[in-house]
């Protein structure tokens, strides 16, 4: 079974004879997660441009995949889009990588030249960090997010640089900024948005956005989630999405190289898996059984239990677990005593809201 990957080191036309497209937009929302911030440049005019092929360099790489969750598979993307006639030659502009513990904010983003007249802007999903987890965790309750922000402002000063049409995209987060850009955006600057790609992206908070408007822009706003979706499927705005199937199980599914590809496009599925169903009744019932302050008060009190001090990453935190945990551990037991009942009150909700959930995939 193919995917990303296969499909990068077996397409041999260029853009030119086979137009961009979905599978396109996936490979370069995880090309995104790769470390460019010494090799690609940002808004400074006059700078060469490198090319997608120029990247390959052994010397680099231990800076490009620091904070990249599956390192191998990405180097091997790296490698065959080097290689391949379709990418191979496309440039690299406008790179953009912030992390701001004070702000909360993991906000990255670069800009693919497809053509002289088009561009593709991919936006990065959750890294490794602590703290884009934690803005993550923010959307739950918080509107915007400072990466929501952030986004408006590079596509806003991208447009200003480049007359073109743009596309959007991102896998996981990056997805969720993508449309979040589209539905901001207005006048011609928005009409020279010619496509957004959400892969894999969650929703929005209520009243976060224009649900209408989210509703009517199908036909430019294309979201992907594999068949156990869990990711592309919190929160309460929802856009209309295709279901791909995927070679992995539950959660893992959020991978994009897990996604099957055949020929140049996704294998999509009908529907949801029963368990994906489940778990997203079970999110919403949790949401609405909480108030933002709560749900504040624990994401903060979360993060206060995995902030260990001196591990910055999920991927140290996990590597490091016989010293993590009992610092994980005495954390917990340390909480002020409105947190642990707090912790404790949502813990019962999340047990409620599933046996709810249980309950009405019963009367389906």
């Amino acid at each position: 079974m193919a995917n990303i990957i296969n499909y990068a080191e077996s397409e041999l036309l260029n853009l030119t004879d086979k137009p961009f497209h979905s599978v396109d937009s996936l490979i370069f929302s995880k090309f995104s997660y790769i470390g460019l911030s010494s090799f690609v440049p940002g808004f400074v005019l006059g700078k060469k441009l490198p090319t997608i092929g120029s990247l390959l360099k052994a010397e680099n790489f231990k800076e490009m995949f620091r904070h990249v969750w599956d390192e191998e598979n990405c180097l091997r993307l790296l490698f065959a889009m080097a290689a391949s006639p379709r990418y191979r030659d496309l440039t690299l502009g406008f790179y953009q990588e912030e992390q701001d513990c004070i702000t909360e904010k993991q906000f990255c983003a670069v800009t693919v030249f497809l053509d002289e007249d088009t561009a593709y802007i991919a936006f990065r999903g959750t890294d490794a960090t602590l703290v884009g987890w934690k803005e993550d965790f923010n959307m739950a309750f918080k509107y915007p997010v400072p990466s929501q922000e952030e986004a408006v402002r590079y596509v806003t000063e991208v447009a200003a640089h480049f007359k073109g049409k743009i596309i959007l995209g991102g896998h996981s987060k990056g997805g969720n900024l993508a449309v979040y850009v589209y539905a901001k955006l207005d006048g011609q600057l928005k009409e020279r948005i010619v496509k957004v790609f959400s892969h894999d992206g969650p929703g929005f908070k209520e009243n976060a956005i224009d649900t209408m408007e989210l509703e009517n822009s199908h036909k430019i706003v294309e979201k992907t989630v594999p068949q156990s979706s869990v990711i592309g499927m919190l929160l309460e705005s929802q856009e209309r999405y295709s279901i791909v199937k995927s070679n992995r199980a539950g959660l893992l599914q959020h991978d994009p190289f897990s996604w099957i590809i055949e020929g140049d496009h996704f294998i999509f599925v009908e529907r949801l898996t029963k368990n994906a169903k489940y778990m997203d009744k079970s999110l919403h019932n949790w949401l609405e059984a909480v108030t933002d302050e709560e749900r504040e008060h624990f994401v903060n009190a979360l993060y206060s239990v995995l902030d260990t001090g001196d591990s910055q990453n999920i991927k140290q935190i996990g590597s490091e677990w016989q010293k993590n945990i009992p610092i994980m551990m005495g954390r917990v037991r340390n909480l002020d005593e409105g947190s642990r009942f707090l912790i404790h009150k949502m813990l019962k909700t999340m047990t409620a809201s599933a046996l709810k959930s249980i309950t009405e995939r019963g009367e389906d």
